[in-house]
């Protein structure tokens, strides 16, 4: 009786995987290696693409009236939640956008999103005053 459900749940995993790996949409084009830009702490820029932020890692320097400049440069509608930063936006294709970084920000790793495409996720590196 154990090696049957050994061997149903063994299928049973294998099957689901395959049911996954037909689902995706294999026309969504998202490169290995997204365009670069700028990346400088004193000037950072967040780009949004279809189905993916450039650059997924991004270092902000905290200074007063620092901000993280925002563009939209894909073809859909995209969202921006950067909860450390109690930020929520939505920004249209062609657009951009300043986000304050406010200078009580504690430095740290924190995560963005947007949630109207729940793939699209990267982090936000805020580096102290001194650096």
């Amino acid at each position: 009786m154990r090696r049957f459900v050994f061997i149903f749940g063994l299928l049973f995993l294998f099957g689901t995987a395959a049911i996954v790996e037909a689902n995706i949409d294999k026309s969504v084009h998202v490169p290995k290696f997204p365009k670069s830009v700028d990346q400088r702490p004193e000037a950072p820029k967040l780009v949004a693409r279809d189905n993916y932020y450039s650059p997924r890692y991004l270092q902000v320097k905290v200074v007063a009236g620092n901000e993280i400049s925002l563009e939209n440069k894909g073809g859909n509608i995209h969202g921006l939640v950067i909860p450390a930063l109690s930020h929520v936006s939505v920004i249209r294709p062609g657009e951009s956008q300043k986000i304050p970084v406010p200078q009580e920000t504690v430095a740290g790793t924190y995560d963005f999103f947007c949630h109207l495409h729940p793939k699209m996720r990267g982090t936000i590196q805020i580096l102290p005053k001194s650096s």
